[in-house]
This record gives structure tokens, sequence and C-alpha cells, in this order.
């Protein structure tokens, strides 16, 4: 990470220990032959990859990576995997409505992160710019979406929600989950762009802030 704030610097550290803690433990505990979960070691070990994969990824190319976006990133993956697998949070109810809060915030950011690789004649409008911010993240949702939807009909799985009890759903039931996942999609998105709204309004220099951008290592 490259002159990134003391908070962001600590909710790295913060979640790398945990997510490594929980899987040397683990890992410890299934090769004593105690009980664990193979499964529970693949997915955290998958998402420390994922966590300090932005960080390595953003050194060796020599880019900077926003300070937001890697944030709400640590905070998806975290609550995700760390929470929603190891710690069975995904039984709360609600629980992945709230990541999805998340990850529209995060792709809104994405999107904006994505604008510091072109180079624009003219200022682009505020506006303009909310509206772009929030289509994105709700595409990305869409296709999210069709990867669920595609899984569940080649692998016979339930990540669309369209099974209760070994009994396939019907109608506006079958339809809650994946409405459901779209809307807090929007909800994140919009939350986070009228916050942004506001920034540019005051100082429309600050949108350089969320820019994917190359610095100089000797900086």
């Amino acid at each position: 990470m490259h002159k990134q704030s003391l908070a962001l610097k600590f909710s790295f550290v913060f979640v790398v220990l945990s997510m490594a803690i929980s899987l040397l433990t683990t890992a410890w505990q299934l090769a004593q032959g105690k009980s664990g979960s193979l499964l529970l070691v693949l997915e955290t070990g998958a998402g420390l990859i994922l966590v300090l994969l932005p960080a390595m990824l953003s050194k060796w190319l020599r880019f900077y990576l926003p300070s937001f976006l890697y944030f709400f990133f640590l905070a998806f993956i975290y609550c995700a995997i760390y929470l929603g697998d190891a710690y069975h949070f995904y039984y709360i109810p609600y629980w992945d409505k709230f990541l999805h809060l998340i990850s529209g915030a995060l792709l809104f950011g994405l999107a904006w992160a994505i604008l510091g690789c072109f180079k624009f004649k003219e200022e682009l409008p505020a506006g303009f710019l909310c509206l772009y911010g929030v289509a994105f993240a709700v595409f990305c949702g869409v296709l999210w979406e069709c990867y669920e939807f595609t899984c569940d009909g080649l692998f016979a799985m339930n990540l669309q929600r369209y099974m209760s009890a070994g009994r396939a759903l019907s109608g506006r039931a079958a339809l809650m989950d994946t409405m459901g996942d779209l809307i807090a999609d929007l909800a994140g998105s919009l939350i986070f762009s009228l916050g942004s709204y506001w920034r540019l309004k005051q100082d429309p220099a600050r949108l350089e802030t969320f820019f994917f951008k190359k610095y100089n290592p000797d900086d």
C-alpha cells in the first residue's frame, strides 16, 4: 500500500491477522485429526489471498490504490468469508443483504477508480459521474445474479435461494432473494453516490482521489 491512512493500515492488519489466525487454527485441528473443516481452510486461505492481492499488485505494478476502495474491499471480504463462512453469520437474517449494500458502494467506487485510466478533455458533470457509478454497480450486480442463476441450473446449487426445505419455491417467493440482492446493490450505490456528489460539488478536484493511477515509488 502506498501512502495509505493510519485507519486503513490498522484495518488491513486486523483483517489479515484475524483470517491468518483462523486459518492456522483450523489447519492445526485438521492435522491433529480433530474436528475441523477442510472447506473452511480453503475458503479462509482464498480470502486471505484476496485481501493481500490488491496491495501486492499496487506495489508491483506501481499504481495508487484509493484508500476508500480498499477499505470497502477489506470490509466485504472480512464480512463475507471470515464472518460469513467461519462464524456462520449468514444465518443472521439479512446478513447477505448487508453484504450487497457494501458491494454496491464498493462497485460504485470501482467505477470511479477505473476513470483514472482514461483522460478526458473536459470536466464531467458530478450528476453524470454519480449516474455512471450507480449504473456500473447495478450492472455488476446483474452479472452476479446471472452467475448464481447459471450455477443453480448447471450444478443444482441453491445460490439464489429458490428452494426451501428441498422444495422449489414459486411466484413471488422465488424472486425474493434475487430482487432483494439487486435492490440492496442499488441502495448501497445510491447511498454512496449522495456523499460523493456532495464532495464533488464542494471540490471537483477530489474526484482524482478515487482514481487508479501510476505513482513514482521514490515519492
